[in-house]
Formats: structure tokens, sequence, C-alpha cells
């Protein structure tokens, strides 16, 4: 509900053309800025198939694409707060009884609901849910592993780990600021795992899932190379660049 109430709104507040803050990222699907992209690995695949339609209406597409994804990350936000504990006191220790310490009063839905409102309204989130700069995207992914990691908390499915490091490693490629969490990252998943942490088939998958969620990288320097023609720089060249080497000239 809260997701669709969300959606409603930004969809009828969406930006109906450019903003200024939306200007390079449009530019860049649009063919109007032809110089290769050199991040963004993750929203180059989702935004692909918009290179593809009449310049007259991608504008448009993209801001309702951003609605969409602010949305999901609002229905994210609901499912986070639900599996928040709710035994940090003494006293709520003593009224909060249930398995994982789960809100169960009746009233249990307010806090989500207050949540939503809060994030769903708030002036940034709602500018960048209602025009494409591509910032949702980033909050959608990281929300989306911190969502994992409440999950396996409460069901401690190892599916749940394996899927925030999938989509952590999407993240990283998308923007590199998310490398400065991934001690967090570590720290939280050896929290919740405890000594099974160095289990080392644990790692192995952990690893795995890390890796092919960073396969991304190599996106961008194919469709350089592709585009550009040229040999000049090359696709080891691009990849050095996308991976922040600014030596890659």
């Amino acid at each position: 509900m809260a997701a669709g109430a969300a959606l409603l709104l930004y969809l009828v507040t969406v930006s109906p053309w450019v903003r200024l803050d939306s200007l390079t990222v449009v530019a860049k699907i649009t063919g109007w800025d032809w110089t290769p992209m050199l991040a963004g690995s993750v929203h180059y695949l989702i935004t692909l198939p918009f290179r593809w339609l009449p310049t007259s209406v991608q504008p448009l597409l993209l801001n309702v694409l951003s609605a969409v994804m602010g949305a999901l990350t609002v229905a994210l936000l609901v499912r986070c707060v639900a599996l928040l504990p709710y035994d940090r006191t003494r006293e709520t220790r003593i009224r909060e009884r249930s398995e994982w310490a789960l809100l169960s009063i009746p009233l249990a839905w307010v806090g989500p609901a207050v949540g939503a409102v809060l994030l769903g309204l708030q002036l940034t989130f709602w500018e960048h849910a209602t025009a494409a700069t591509g910032e949702m995207l980033d909050l959608l992914l990281f929300a989306y592993v911190v969502r994992c990691l409440l999950e396996y908390r409460v069901g401690e499915r190892e599916s749940w780990l394996l899927r925030a490091a999938l989509v952590y490693g999407l993240g990283v490629t998308n923007n590199h600021a998310m490398v400065a969490f991934v001690p967090c990252f570590f720290l939280v998943v050896f929290l919740l795992k405890g000594l099974g942490f160095f289990n080392l088939a644990f790692l192995g998958r952990m690893a795995l899932s890390g890796v092919a969620g960073l396969l991304p990288y190599l996106v961008l320097p194919l469709a350089a190379v592709l585009t550009d023609g040229s040999d000049e720089v090359g696709f080891w060249g691009y990849l050095r660049a996308v991976l922040g080497d600014r030596r890659w000239r």
C-alpha cells in the first residue's frame, strides 16, 4: 500500500522533461553527450532499452523509471522497519516476547507507515524520485542489501546473505562510494553469522556472489569499444578508467 501511494504521488508530480540535476544522465542516454560513460554500469544496463525509443519521449520515461524505483525504495523501507527488533530496553523486553522481538501489537503498522511518510515526502528524496538523476538506483540497491541482512536475522536463510553480496557487488559497480561501506557490510555479516562466518564453504559462496555482482564492470568498456570503434584506448584502457585509474589515457 505504501509503495502504491508513493508511486501515485511520484507519477502525478513527475517532471515532464529534463531538469538541471538530470541533464547529465539524460544527455548520455539520448546521445546528446557522445563521450563514453565511465560510471554507472547497472544504470546503463537498466536504461539500455530506453536508448532505442524516440528522443521526444526518452526524458519523460526515464523520469517515470525513477518514480518506480523511488516507490520500490519506500516499499523496502517499510519492510525493513517491520523487521527491526524491539527489545533494545528492559521495558520492551518485558512487553515484547515474540520470536525475534518483532513488534506484535495491533498498532505495529504505525512505525512502518511513519517511516514511509518521512522518507517518501522528504524533499531531496522526492526530487530524485521525480527526475532521472540516477541517484534513486543507488539508494534502491543499498536498501535491498539492508533488507537482505534483516531478513537473514529473522529467517537465517543463507540465500539472503548471498543475495546481499550479489546486490552489493552491483552497487559497487554502479557507484564507487559503496566501496567505503564494504568493511561495515562484512562486520554486519560477521555479527549475524558469528563464528560460522569463517566457514570456508560459506566464504566461497559469498565471494562467488560478490564477484558475480562485479561483472557489470565489464559492460561499459565493451560498450565504449563497440561504440567508439577505435583501438586508441582499447578495452583494457576503458576498464582501467571505469575502475578509477586516472592514468588510463
